[in-house]
């Protein structure tokens, strides 16, 4: 970037370096985490010592709880000024509640399935972290520009070769392909870089973000030929960064223009990645069309259409258990093989435990309440950061507004595309999500705990 974002200044704090250091750690260490999971998605998340159940993710929680405990001072100002985060706090406090049951029967199934609302950790340490040093934000910003060419020669590989990671060695000490990474999680960092480079371009030249550009629109289509909760993803967050530029529909204009030109030029020609040996779905524009087409229904060409109605039936059958068991109010709870319990199983393994929407799965197992409660956080959170984007716009403070407009494009993405993939169940985009979280509430608070450097 050109210029810092933010730099520190907490009113009554101690002195920089004698105080908060481990929340400075926890803020170093974030940023190489999120870069690991857009990089290598679950093979990373799969890191771990070995012998230990704490992986990569759940290492990093614990550098910044410890700091929730040398340090509380960082984080009382957050909680103490930012509503946001009582709502937040009582979604957690329930989903303890509904977890501790399941502990004694499901022990660890308990706690892993828990993460579904245990990973809001990261947005509460993050904001610690940010009260300790507000120029994380642009540390954090910086290392995702020099990181892009690198995720975006990378990505369509990624995409590409995940069909291969049933026969791909594994991530040691585990049983997960090195090639496991999602669709849908490549489309959503492309959305990411796209919205550094137009929002945050820093010293980035116009012809390099218009090449870097298009490298990201290949990730979003080949990854848009095997998942289509990835692309309405991306569609939705890369609207919502649209609502706030000014040429927006020139932009808009001509990035229809290169998708319907490219989409035409590859049906033509028939292009596809040649995958021999291939089962399911193929690299091509014809496959893309028909994802497209297959948003519609179960009436969609080929077994897309049956897949929607798999889905809806999945669904259909663990509400209905649910309802039958007489917990639509407070959910099944924690531990249980929802999926199994229905007698539907991921190609004959016990790897599918939820209704495989992230929306429902908290539905499922926290209730009415939990989902209330769900609805009223990011309503709550969307209604903060709009309203604080145009504040800010109007102060002139241009950088912290257009991190916020980053913030609500990837959040967006992320939230619509749980409604068809489990993705919050896994750290690798529950992390990025509820980082985002705390980061918006930063940048858009006018509360002393974060200032920039403009600030009297």
């Amino acid at each position: 970037m050109s210029s810092p974002v933010v730099t520190r200044r907490l009113v009554g704090a101690a002195s920089p370096d004698n105080s908060g250091r481990l929340w400075v750690l926890y803020g170093r260490l974030v940023g190489p985490l999120l870069a690991g999971y857009l990089l290598f998605d679950r093979a990373f998340a799969y890191l771990h010592l070995p012998g230990s159940p704490l992986f990569v993710g759940e290492m990093v929680l614990g550098v910044g709880a410890a700091a929730a405990v040398v340090s509380t001072q960082y984080l009382k100002g957050p909680l103490r000024d930012e509503s946001i985060f009582a709502l937040l706090g009582v979604f957690a406090v329930w989903g303890l509640i509904r977890t501790v049951p399941g502990v004694a029967t499901y022990q660890m199934d308990a706690l892993r399935d828990a993460v579904l609302w245990l990973y809001c950790l990261f947005a509460f340490f993050v904001t610690g972290a940010l009260a300790r040093s507000p120029e994380l934000v642009d540390r954090w910003i910086s290392g995702l520009s020099r990181l892009t060419p690198w995720l975006l020669l990378w990505l369509p590989f990624a995409v590409i070769l995940y069909p291969l990671s049933p026969s791909a060695p594994s991530v040691p000490f585990s049983t997960v392909s090195v090639l496991s990474h999602k669709s849908g999680s490549a489309a959503i960092a492309a959305l990411l870089v796209l919205g550094v480079m137009w929002l945050l371009p820093g010293e980035r030249s116009a012809r390099s973000r218009v090449g870097w550009s298009l490298m990201a629109l290949l990730v979003v289509a080949l990854a848009a030929t095997q998942n289509r909760g990835g692309l309405l993803g991306v569609l939705a967050g890369g609207a919502v960064g649209l609502a706030f530029l000014r040429n927006r529909v020139g932009l808009a204009a001509r990035v229809v223009l290169v998708m319907v030109v490219g989409l035409g030029v590859a049906s033509l020609l028939s292009l596809k990645v040649p995958m021999p040996g291939l089962q399911g779905r193929e690299f091509s524009a014809s496959q893309l069309v028909a994802n497209v087409v297959s948003l519609g229904g179960k009436d969609s060409p080929g077994n897309l259409g049956g897949t929607v109605e798999g889905r809806q039936q999945l669904w259909t059958r663990i509400l209905d258990k649910q309802i039958d068991d007489g917990h639509l109010v407070d959910g099944s709870g924690f531990g249980q093989n929802l999926a199994s319990e229905v007698g539907v199983l991921d190609a004959g393994k016990d790897t599918l435990r939820s209704p495989h929407n992230s929306h429902l799965h908290i539905l499922a197992r926290m209730g009415i309440v939990g989902i209330t409660l769900w609805i009223a956080l990011w309503v709550g959170w969307y209604w903060r950061m709009v309203a604080g984007c145009r504040r800010l716009a109007r102060e002139g403070q241009q950088t912290r507004r257009q991190v916020g407009v980053l913030c609500l494009m990837t959040s967006t993405a992320v939230l619509v595309s749980c409604f068809f993939d489990p993705q919050l169940e896994g750290p690798q985009v529950a992390a990025l999500l509820w980082t985002i979280f705390g980061i918006g509430v930063a940048v858009t608070t006018v509360r002393p705990w974060f200032r920039d450097r403009t600030t009297p």
